[in-house]
């Protein structure tokens, strides 16, 4: 008995020491150029599935062998980092003044799933933003409107919009220019706004899509529903193609952010939008070299921001230079849903001098 004992604790040993190093892969793919390896960019998408079992691990050594507990405990620690960015604990209790600039980001998917949705979709997406009463607020996929420009100017608002991108903001806007490795489709929407005697960098961005066709998703859907682990391996394999395929592309348009947003720094930053990865990705990581994310620091929970079922993810972020301000109250707005993202906001407090 005492011999099959020592077998099983090898087994399991050997069994969370792999756990242990799919977990590190994750989490070190988001340093990895996915032009370079695009199959390895994938794993990032893994990242939850992996980290699952090594706490279950933490738990399972408690009750069967208690020696063994760090080994899990170990293996978590070594990127914590990166499961707070998917997990936000925020023990931030700063209190937003009158002088804190409140930010909104949001892919309204053409107000409420273009022109195939309801009359009142996009009235209550309308209605939504000019009551947001946000200082900044930025939208991707967003067409032009001239009764909701006409209400948003009579709210003090100035505005810049250009083919999907528009900004709102109660900061001047001092110029506006899209930004594109394509001149037919810009991926952001680069402006500068006068705050006080500075001028902040505001980058509206959304980086390429996955271009996951409603076919694609709703195969995907029903294979879960069925609980068949063959058909879920069948629909996956599509996406997963379509995922690799986006994923250099994106991370050129990141590189092309982080060196444009590297050349202001110092000065200040802000950048919205919809990056199409989430935080256990390339993109994201490429972005937060030099900037900070305000869910990671003052947000709670997973932040899915992406509400089509069967694919839960955060991909909406704001992002900021936190030399300047430090964020709090960030969170994803649940109570509007004519989109099929979920609106970002964080309000942003200045650091003192």
């Amino acid at each position: 008995m005492k011999a099959i004992r020592t077998i099983l604790v090898h087994l399991f040993t050997g069994a969370n020491i792999a756990t242990i190093l799919l977990l590190w892969a994750c989490c070190g793919s988001t340093y990895l150029h996915p032009a370079d390896y695009p199959r390895l960019g994938l794993l990032g998408l893994a990242f939850p599935f992996i980290l699952i079992p090594n706490i279950l691990f933490i738990f399972f050594w408690l009750i069967f062998k208690a020696k063994r507990v760090w080994l899990p405990i170990l293996g978590l620690l070594a990127c914590f980092s990166f499961i707070r960015a998917y997990y936000s604990v925020s023990w931030n209790s700063e209190e937003p003044d009158s002088t804190a600039l409140s930010i909104l980001s949001y892919n309204t998917c053409s107000y409420g799933h273009g022109s195939t949705a309801p009359k009142e979709n996009k009235q209550d997406c309308f209605a939504y933003l000019t009551t947001s009463d946000a200082d900044i607020i930025c939208l991707q996929e967003s067409n032009r409107n001239a009764q909701l420009e006409k209400d948003m100017k009579a709210k003090g608002y100035d505005l810049f919009s250009s083919n999907e991108y528009s900004i709102y903001s109660r900061l001047p806007i001092l110029s506006a220019d899209p930004l594109s490795n394509d001149p037919k489709k810009p991926f952001a929407l680069k402006a500068f706004l006068l705050d006080g005697q500075d001028t902040i960098m505001l980058i509206n961005q959304h980086l390429q899509s996955n271009k996951l066709s409603l076919q694609v998703k709703n195969s995907y859907r029903k294979a879960l529903e069925q609980h068949e682990s063959d058909s879920v391996r069948k629909e996956l394999r599509p996406i997963l193609q379509l995922l690799g395929a986006a994923l250099p592309l994106r991370a050129a348009q990141a590189d092309t952010l982080a060196a444009i947003i590297e050349q202001w720094l110092p000065r200040p930053v802000i950048v919205c939008g919809d990056f199409n990865d989430t935080p256990i990705s390339y993109a994201h990581s490429a972005l937060t070299r030099n900037l900070t994310s305000a869910f990671i620091q003052s947000g709670h929970g997973l932040g899915f921001t992406f509400q089509e079922k069967g694919f839960p993810v955060r991909i909406d972020h704001i992002l900021f230079s936190d030399d300047r301000w430090t964020s709090c109250q960030t969170r994803v707005d649940k109570s509007i849903s004519c989109s099929d993202h979920y609106p970002v906001l964080t309000k942003l407090v200045k650091k003192a001098p």
